[in-house]
């Protein structure tokens, strides 16, 4: 077996590229058409997994120009840089014949070659590190595609691979704390891994794994999330990270445990994360994208049921091109084996992930409510995802660009979040693209999942300067019925404005303003549509940005509350979402008295919130205060129970304590 045929589908690319045809027709004549576009030199960066997408083509009339900056934006210049149309004019070869593909290849490579050489200026964009080691992969993958092709010569071929060990004294000379710390570690080293098997270079090898090792100890939380806090981030590292694995599998090199192990948790942590419809939120710096393909990965390099399960059991593209035609059939035979839990809590990263079922239609619900992160992360504590019968409800707005600008800040500022802001004050302060001046510490909070009803709490020091504490309680009563409670415990007059962005395929109207302190509206999605009661105060419907990809300016709905109070204040919205026949949905506060004592509590201390859906009812009581008197326990209507939070149903009349 000669060395290229243990990379990825190496040993089996007329197989390969035969399934490829046969069962990828649709990403068959996206690869042509991006082909044909890239022979004219016309560049849109379009690929499944690219880390800033373009829209718009950028044309070269005559020489491309590999350091050329549109709009201002030089990810255009990364981007560009990492050659993934070398892979893309390879499938499209591979799919037709036609040399036409092989020789724009051929003239990419040799321009490229001659004209982009490693100086310490170039170190800053052709040749960053970070492209250095993600290009490695499409060079290589290139060379397997185009392997037959009389035009790629042997001749040719040498010169790359001189080239190809330049990259690799360089990324071996390149390892700076930065990188420790860094995803630009794990992406540069993994092309390091790869050139090391590639050129037999033991040493490489053996450097590039130990540092893998470090980077991910350092990187990756107990609970298996990127300390990035971007779930597109943590993919492009995992992505990295199972690839250096597989490679190594396959060249029988010995693997650290802990290397392995750590990689395994970020797989389930993405699994965590993942949205019903297998896509990731967009948290931080994230696009709007489906992730299964590296569950699958993950299934089938750690053979492994559950997550076999967690992918959906589809077999993607991308898979194709890393296992190669033996891999699909190999996942085909695999068993799949349904997790005992759905609901998640990633405790270092502060993500509480509540989930009703394994299936797309299923209600899931994320609050974030943890660690910054890096450059990447953004002011959205207490933030709140929110994703039932199979459309998004409640949407993270996205990064739009990295550009520093006032739509940056904007993203990036907790008003651009599903959360609460007091007297007008951000409890964010944005500094550049990359950088804060202040942030908010984050509070950890409790969570108790018991099925359909579930709780997660959490809270932040965003406005103890003021003598506030900001906190939120986020609970599903049933599938399809979401309260979120924010109580802001301390002393004044204070006004408190919240926000809620809504799914960008869906429009919000406002039905009712401010009758008996109460505001409704209505969502109206593509699939579902949901009605909002904000159970004190007055709310409006604005227009925001939002963006699902990189480079795309888009807009939503957003529902902006006003609530005005002395002292101790809690906030109470509910949402309630259906199908296309609609719904019957009431909504109304309650008071809480002491059984024994008869006591009426003040709402301050305990309030509930009486909802009656379809014909069926059911009663949260919320308490806000420690109450202390003596063998007393708490009723609403006909429902007596103990506890803060509980959650009572015609079902349940006994209720189920969520919190106590």
């Amino acid at each position: 077996m000669g060395k290229m045929d243990r990379f990825w589908f190496g040993d089996q690319i007329e197989k390969t590229a035969e399934y490829f045809r046969e069962h990828f027709p649709k990403e068959g004549r996206h690869a042509r058409e991006q082909a044909d576009k890239i022979c004219e030199n016309r560049f849109v960066f379009r690929e499944h997994w690219e880390m800033e997408r373009t829209h718009e083509e950028v044309h070269f009339p005559e020489k491309i120009v590999w350091d050329h900056i549109p709009a201002g934006d030089p990810e255009w210049i990364y981007a560009l840089n990492r050659h993934t149309c070398f892979v893309i004019l390879g499938k499209a070869w591979r799919l037709t014949g036609e040399e036409k593909y092989a020789a724009k290849y051929v003239q990419l490579l040799k321009d490229w070659m001659e004209r982009v050489p490693l100086t310490q200026e170039s170190r800053k964009d052709t040749w960053r590190s970070l492209e250095a080691g993600i290009r490695i992969e499409h060079w290589l993958k290139s060379f397997l595609l185009f392997e037959n092709s009389p035009l790629f010569t042997e001749e040719i071929k040498q010169k790359a691979e001189k080239i190809l060990y330049l990259h690799g004294e360089y990324l071996l000379e390149t390892n700076m704390p930065f990188h420790k710390l860094s995803s630009w570690g794990i992406l540069q080293n993994h092309g390091l891994v790869l050139l090391g098997l590639y050129f037999g270079q033991e040493a490489w090898v053996k450097e590039a794994v130990k540092r893998l090792d470090e980077e991910a100890y350092l990187q990756v939380f107990e609970d298996g999330s990127q300390w990035e806090q971007s779930p597109m981030y943590h993919c492009e590292v995992l992505y990295a990270l199972m690839d250096s694995l597989l490679m190594l599998k396959r060249f029988e090199k010995k693997v650290p445990k802990r290397l392995e192990e750590k990689t395994k948790k970020m797989a389930y942590a993405l699994a965590c994360w993942c949205k019903p419809d297998g896509h990731i939120p967009c948290h931080g710096d994230s696009d709007d994208i489906d992730a299964a393909d590296l569950l699958t990965e993950a299934a089938l390099l750690f053979e492994d049921k559950v997550l076999k399960f967690l992918s959906g059991g589809l077999f993607y593209e991308d898979n194709l091109w890393n296992f190669g035609f033996r891999g699909a059939k190999n996942y085909e035979k695999m068993a799949a084996r349904e997790p005992e839990w759905t609901s998640a809590v990633l405790s270092d990263a502060g993500n509480y992930l509540i989930r009703t079922r394994w299936d797309k239609e299923a209600d899931y619900v994320r609050m974030h409510c943890g660690c910054v992160g890096s450059g990447h992360g953004h002011g959205d504590l207490l933030h709140v995802d929110y994703y039932s019968r199979g459309e998004d409800i409640l949407i993270d707005p996205g990064r739009c660009t990295y550009v520093d600008s006032p739509m940056r800040k904007k993203l990036k500022m907790p008003s651009g979040h599903n959360t609460y802001c007091v007297d007008g004050k951000e409890f964010f302060e944005y500094d550049s693209s990359w950088s804060y001046s202040r942030t908010a510490h984050p509070v950890k909070g409790e969570y108790r999942f018991a099925g359909q009803a579930n709780l997660a709490m959490a809270a932040h020091l965003g406005y103890l300067d003021q003598g506030l504490f900001a906190t939120r309680k986020v609970i599903t009563v049933k599938e399809g019925l979401l309260l979120i409670i924010d109580v802001c415990y301390g002393n004044g007059r204070h006004t408190y404005d919240s926000f809620y962005h809504f799914g960008r395929n869906g429009k919000v109207t406002l039905k009712e303003n401010g009758r008996n302190g109460m505001a409704r509206a209505h969502f109206q999605g593509q699939k579902a549509q949901a009605e909002i009661f904000v159970m004190k105060g007055t709310a409006e419907v604005t227009k925001e940005p939002c963006s699902s990809e990189y480079n795309l300016l888009e807009t939503c709905c957003c529902l902006k509350t006003k609530y005005i109070q002395e002292g101790q204040a809690s906030m109470i919205t509910v949402i309630s979402t259906a199908g296309a026949d609609g719904q019957e949905i009431t909504a109304e506060l309650l008071p809480v008295k002491g059984v024994r004592s008869g006591k009426t509590y003040d709402s301050k201390e305990a309030e509930a919130v009486r909802l009656v859906k379809d014909g069926k009812e059911y009663v949260v009581i919320l308490c806000h205060q420690e109450l202390t008197t003596p063998e007393d326990y708490l009723t609403v209507g006909n429902y007596v129970s103990y506890g803060k939070v509980i959650v009572f149903s015609e079902e349940n009349t006994e209720g189920i304590c969520l919190q106590y």
